[in-house]
């Protein structure tokens, strides 16, 4: 596979495209962590749904769930960052090796202050087909660092990579996609996050990526300007 400097995506660089889309993903999550904190009619929905996610549970989706949440962990998530930043920085694509660093880094840290600030408990541990982790439930770490990587990836795949088809990158993108659905909706059907717990991890993870996005385009649009 071929890489090339993303210049096709800085000629077409839309600040305000990002400024709006960060306005989104902002309002979006705060709506969320405000209407799962105070209005009983949502929660009530959030944990019916949640569920009738854990209902579906038997014997022979519980190992296929624990290898998705496994994937999605903090180690694993962490390895393969590292493993793609290194492989980017030995293609001497040293912004690109920085976004994915970055975004995996930030992003999950600003999580982990996130949950301390909305103090949302987990599901009741007899929902737990797993052992519950120790923090709090919203937003979902696996679902933000799913979010997070998989949708760098295919942002890396559609404006830096120059050799694979559009019906191949379109694949591609369409596996990272299911990926991090199955990781994040794993966490539900093993008891140990609700829905709602879910789409905070997305809608941040999309906050996430505007900042580090802009960043990147910023750094690379000045380079290529400065040859």
């Amino acid at each position: 596979m071929t890489w090339g400097n993303g210049a096709s995506w800085r000629r077409d660089t839309r600040p305000g495209v990002l400024v709006i889309l960060f306005g989104i993903a902002v309002v979006g999550f705060a709506a969320l962590w405000a209407m799962l904190l105070l209005m009983p009619a949502l929660i009530s929905i959030d944990h019916a749904v949640s569920s009738a996610i854990r209902s579906i549970a038997s014997p022979q989706l519980d190992p296929i769930a624990l290898a998705f949440t496994t994937l999605g962990g903090f180690a694993i998530m962490s390895a393969l960052a590292l493993a793609v930043s290194a492989w980017l920085l030995w293609r001497g694509l040293r912004a690109e090796a920085a976004l994915v660093a970055g975004t995996m880094t930030f992003g999950p840290a600003l999580g982990q202050l996130i949950k301390l600030m909305a103090g949302r408990e987990r599901p009741p541990v007899e929902f737990a087909r797993i052992v519950p982790p120790a923090d709090l439930s919203f937003p979902s770490g696996h679902a933000l660092s799913a979010f997070l990587f998989f949708g760098t990836l295919v942002f890396l795949l559609f404006t830096v990579d120059e050799t694979l088809s559009l019906k191949a990158k379109a694949l591609v993108s369409a596996t990272c996609v299911v990926l991090a659905i199955v990781i994040s909706l794993s966490r539900v059907y093993l008891g140990v996050h609700y829905l709602g717990d879910i789409f905070g991890g997305w809608l941040l993870g999309a906050a996430v990526m505007t900042i580090t996005v802009g960043l990147y385009v910023t750094v690379t649009s000045g380079r290529t300007a400065s040859r």
